[in-house]
């Protein structure tokens, strides 16, 4: 770059020094930028720093220029200048009253986008005295622009469109078709990483972040247990189990719960709906978390192991019964006699045969039994309990329960599915029985001691205890 050519045109040769004093004391540099805002001129910024002589003439024309208009505002805006002259008045009664009408709020900021607001400098430059040496540059002041927000329309009534099936009133009708999702099986949100569907995006993605989300960190803490949570409103649902809040009432029942979706569940005990049916044996739930749990009943795998024995086992509660085995504490302890138990069911046999008001002891058999009355009746063989469908009679009020179930009633609830076969059964086990035993090769209990096999697990168990003196861990 050619250093003496003209910092202004850049056409022709530079004779004059930007950054010497030239006749009227005034430093060049300081000439320039006071007629040019946008140009900052500093001394070794690697740029020419000459100007030519037309420039310079140019320069000249344009400052004095503005300095005649500034000197000429400023006398418009003197004080002397701006009395009113005494037949002005007159002048102003002879003619007729001209009535101004005058705007509200004129040159609003709210009539002006924000992004319409034009950049404009004021620049406030005075050079006062001349031999003070200047700093290169000039002080501009940059007016504060403000964004204007455009003010919320609540939305009328009149447009809210409303539900034909709930009268549930929705703000337009984009949400009513999503709310009309609810009504149906629709789901057109599907996940990419799973077979999984949803009625609406934000479910979906709540999904997404909660199962398929690689290094996702629980960054919300619960101020009183803390426990942490994914999201917000996790840590909001959370914090109920504290404060006891139940904003989710049903309207059939007292019942309050702490989620809608808990609530919504509940409402379809009400209803009587039970829109999931099981495949296998076309037994209906209410719930989807019903049915599979009810899916472990039609298979034999067992995915539950004891860390301690290996034992497997089929459903976590029966693991979690058994680990108590295990355990040398006893949790449940009886009020009445201060006898331990590892169970508390086992504590509720106990109170029942022992401290209950229809318990004793029998003097025929040396055993203690929740209800002595009726436990007489197996000594005496009295059976006051008539079947009215028949001529069969009981002693105890369950046994009579399970005759009209299985011989009156039920008889033909589960059907053999087997093709060609009519038989049909009150109980599930009765149908198992009948399958392995007709229709299976297979025989599913057998003994690790002998060669022997059952069809039932409670035959497995007396063979071991007769046998083998060996109880059975169920």
């Amino acid at each position: 770059m050619d250093l003496k050519i003209c910092r202004l045109c850049c056409e022709n040769k530079g004779n004059s020094y930007i950054h010497d004093k030239i006749n009227d004391k005034i430093i060049l540099s300081a000439k320039i930028m006071y007629c040019c805002a946008n140009i900052n001129i500093v001394e070794g910024d690697g740029l020419p720093e000459f100007i030519c002589n037309n420039c310079e003439s140019e320069l000249s024309t344009a400052y004095n220029f503005i300095k005649k208009c500034e000197a000429t505002d400023k006398i418009l805006r003197s004080e002397e200048f701006n009395q009113p002259s005494p037949n002005m008045n007159d002048h102003d009664d002879s003619q007729g009253k001209v009535s101004v009408k005058i705007e509200e709020n004129p040159g609003s900021d709210e009539d002006l986008a924000y992004d319409d607001i034009e950049d404009k400098f004021d620049i406030t430059c005075e050079i006062l005295n001349p031999d003070i040496q200047l700093n290169n540059s000039i002080k501009c002041k940059k007016p504060i622009k403000k964004k204007v927000y455009k003010k919320r329309v609540k939305m009328k009534s009149s447009t809210l469109k409303k539900c034909s099936i709930c009268n549930r009133k929705c703000a337009n009708s984009s949400t009513l078709v999503i709310h009309m999702r609810s009504h149906s099986d629709e789901k057109p949100y599907s996940c990419l990483s799973c077979d999984k569907k949803y009625k609406d995006s934000g479910t979906l993605k709540r999904h997404v972040e909660r199962n398929h989300l690689e290094n996702r960190e629980r960054n919300f803490i619960c101020e009183n247990c803390g426990k942490s949570f994914y999201s917000k409103s996790d840590v909001k649902i959370h914090m109920r189990t504290h404060t006891g809040e139940t904003p989710y009432a049903c309207s059939e029942c007292p019942m309050k719960f702490t989620q809608i979706s808990a609530m919504l569940r509940h409402v379809k005990r009400h209803t009587g709906e039970k829109p999931y049916t099981c495949i296998t044996c076309s037994k209906a739930f209410c719930t989807k978390e019903e049915l599979k749990n009810h899916h472990m009943v039609h298979t034999s795998k067992k995915q539950f192991s004891c860390s301690i024995c290996n034992i497997m086992f089929k459903y976590r509660n029966n693991l979690k019964k058994h680990l108590r085995l295990h355990s040398k504490s006893d949790h449940y302890i009886c009020s009445y006699c201060g006898r331990n138990f590892n169970l508390k069911g086992n504590l509720k046999i106990h109170i029942n045969r022992q401290h209950s008001e229809k318990s004793g002891y029998c003097t025929i058999c040396s055993m203690n039994v929740s209800d002595l009355e009726v436990h007489t009746r197996k000594h005496t063989g009295e059976k006051p309990l008539k079947c009215e469908f028949c001529s069969s009679s009981f002693g105890e009020l369950r046994a009579l329960a399970l005759h009209m179930s299985f011989r009156h009633k039920k008889t033909d609830k589960h059907k053999c599915l087997v093709e060609g076969c009519m038989m049909a059964f009150p109980s599930r086990p009765m149908l198992n029985f009948h399958t392995a035993k007709l229709h299976s090769t297979e025989i599913p209990f057998p003994c690790d001691q002998c060669s022997r096999g059952f069809y039932r697990k409670s035959d497995l168990a007396r063979h071991k205890i007769g046998t083998h003196k060996e109880r059975l861990l169920i």
